[in-house]
């Protein structure tokens, strides 16, 4: 999944990002002690992934302006947006939506996650086997609001689980909504990068 964002950002803006990157930040939350503080679900982490994605947009943009494309920057704006990528997973995942966390419910999450990835690498090699499943509207970072970008990230997040929710549960239905969501912030990050105006500092205060 992280290399299908990579290369549709690297097609889309022609922004390579560290590959290598991306894909250890999306392990790092299942491997690294202090991601067990921040559990993947988003009653408990909504709030900090949503200040992620933010401080991330605010950051990458030194990544990107002027040609600054330094491969430190490239390489923690890559990483980041790994770690980001596992939560917004899981956050559209069965077990991890509807909150599988009791002894007997732990075996049922356990299970299907094993089972999911088992599915997913044995049917969701390629893009083409991947469908777009969100209607929410994406964020505009350059839209003129009362809300700071942090509160509207955290609202995009909330309105897309929301939807998850409501429907039709299977394998292809939790991989297609976890793709399509990092897609959606992936390139809200590298947009907003690539578009960013000091004027929209305020937004982070």
């Amino acid at each position: 999944m992280a290399k299908i964002v990579h290369d549709r950002i690297k097609d889309k803006y022609n922004v390579n990002l560290n590959l290598e990157k991306m894909l250890w930040g999306s392990v790092a939350p299942d491997v690294l002690p202090y991601y067990k503080l921040k559990r993947h679900y988003f009653d408990e982490s909504g709030d900090y992934i949503a200040k992620e994605i933010t401080k991330l947009i605010f950051f990458s943009r030194f990544s990107y302006s002027e040609g600054n494309e330094s491969k430190l920057l490239i390489n923690y704006v890559s990483r980041r947006l790994g770690i980001i990528m596992h939560y917004l997973c899981d956050f559209v995942c069965f077990p991890h939506a509807y909150r599988m966390t009791f002894v007997e419910n732990l075996r049922k999450h356990v299970k299907y996650e094993q089972d999911l990835a088992l599915y997913a690498r044995e049917n969701k090699y390629l893009e083409k086997d991947f469908s777009s499943v969100i209607s929410i509207n994406d964020i505009n970072f350059l839209e003129d609001s009362d809300m700071r970008l942090e509160e509207r990230v955290k609202k995009y997040l909330i309105d897309v689980i929301d939807q998850y929710k409501e429907s039709n549960h299977s394998f292809d239905n939790d991989l297609n909504f976890a793709l399509n969501l990092c897609t959606n912030i992936s390139i809200l990050v590298i947009e907003s990068s690539l578009q960013f105006q000091g004027d929209f500092d305020i937004q982070y205060i």
